[in-house]
């Protein structure tokens, strides 16, 4: 599977803390530092760059034996729409299925139709909701597109499948 041409997806370190572009990036996608904190603690971080600019991220991590999670995904503003979300997840399945896993999952906002898309596009099928997540864990009300965020839509992609190809 090819990835975009625009995109460079490179594992860089998770070393606390971030430098702040990185930081603002994966706070976009989750605005919980201590929880930003604790994936990159666990898990694996890969940036996305397009001639040297930063342009998004993608954090995954191990969740059970045959399992990763990717924990953040976020696109700069000026890269979205234009094939960064799906180089990320993209790279992040092959590497999980590098990693010999047999499932990747996810959480994202019930208030992201967008990123839902993006993932299902990628081969993530959505695998159940979790009522009230966004209310009952985080310590501010978690706003997207101008919507509170309340439920997470729990999306999964079976590795064992061969992936979709990428449109250019």
């Amino acid at each position: 599977m090819k990835t975009s041409p625009r995109f460079r997806v490179v594992q860089e370190p998770a070393a606390w803390p971030l430098p702040a572009p990185l930081m603002e990036l994966l706070l976009d996608a989750d605005p919980d530092e201590r929880q930003v904190a604790d994936h990159l603690a666990h898990g694996e971080l890969y940036v996305a760059r397009n001639r040297g600019s930063l342009a998004g991220a993608v954090v995954i991590r191990p969740t059970a034996d045959d399992t990763w999670e990717i924990m953040n995904c976020s696109v700069s503003p000026e890269y979205r729409r234009q094939g960064c979300g799906t180089a990320l997840v993209l790279h992040a399945l092959n590497v999980i299925r590098d990693k010999g896993a047999r499932y990747a999952e996810l959480g994202t906002s019930d208030a992201s139709p967008g990123p839902m898309a993006l993932y299902e596009s990628c081969g993530f099928r959505m695998a159940g909701v979790i009522k009230n997540h966004f209310t009952e864990n985080y310590p501010e009300p978690v706003w997207d597109n101008g919507v509170q965020c309340i439920d997470m839509i729990c999306m999964r992609a079976e590795l064992s499948l061969p992936p979709p190809a990428q449109k250019e």
